[in-house]
C-alpha cells in the first residue's frame, strides 16, 4: 500500500471510530413530565422527591455514557467487518429514556416548587 492509501485508511478509521448514534448523557434532553402530579405535595415532600431523583441521575448518566462507549467499539468493528449491520445497532434508547424521564421529573418538581413558592 502506498503512503496515501495508508493515510486515507487511517483517516477513515478514525472518523468511523468517532461516530456513534448512541447519545452522550449531556446530549439527552428532558422528557416532558407534568407538574400536576406534584400539585398535592408539600414543599418538604417536593424537596425530598427532588433529592431522590437527583440521586438517581448520576447513575443513569453513567449508564448512558457506558453504553455509548461500548457501542462506539462495536460500531467500529461492525463497520470494518460488515458495514450494513452498522445501521441496525442499538442506540441505547432504554437508558436514554430513563435519563430523559428523570430530567423531566426534576423540571416538573422545580415548576411545582415555584408555584408553591418553596424556598
Amino acid at each position: 500500500m502506498s503512503k496515501i492509501q495508508i493515510a486515507f485508511a487511517t483517516a477513515a478509521f478514525l472518523v468511523m471510530a468517532g461516530c456513534s448514534s448512541a447519545p452522550k448523557s449531556n446530549e439527552v434532553g428532558a422528557a416532558y413530565v407534568s407538574s400536576a402530579q406534584y400539585a398535592s405535595f408539600t414543599c418538604d415532600q417536593l424537596i425530598n422527591e427532588a433529592e431522590s431523583v437527583r440521586r438517581s441521575v448520576p447513575g443513569l448518566e453513567a449508564a448512558v455514557d457506558k453504553h455509548r462507549d461500548s457501542q462506539k467499539n462495536v460500531e467500529l468493528v461492525t463497520w470494518i467487518l460488515f458495514w450494513p449491520a452498522a445501521f441496525a445497532l442499538d442506540k441505547g434508547t432504554e437508558n436514554s429514556s430513563q435519563l430523559a424521564k428523570a430530567k423531566g421529573e426534576l423540571e416538573a418538581i422545580s415548576l411545582a416548587m415555584k408555584s408553591k413558592k418553596c424556598g
